[in-house]
């Protein structure tokens, strides 16, 4: 399982307004394009980009940006973030 959660903060939900980016906490072995085919798949989204970062507490968040304009925040009303 590559994709654990997603990843929510006042910080994020701005960027799902303004950048129609989501963030999702990962696999620390997942690369990117296993969370973009992953991602694709379980939500029938496009993504066109991601960006992955490693945390100070040792986890993998991956920051995933969306195609079309209501993309984001289409997909976190779709999983109770909005």
């Amino acid at each position: 399982m590559i994709i654990k959660s997603p990843y929510v903060t006042e910080k994020v939900t701005g960027m799902i307004d303004s950048g129609n980016t989501l963030e999702f906490l990962v696999n620390i072995k997942a690369t990117k394009s296993d969370i973009k085919k992953e991602l694709e798949e379980l939500y029938d989204i496009e993504v066109v980009a991601v960006r992955t970062m490693i945390t100070s507490t040792g986890m993998k968040k991956a920051v995933v940006k969306l195609a079309g304009e209501k993309s984001a925040n289409e997909l976190a009303t779709r999983l109770g973030l909005l």
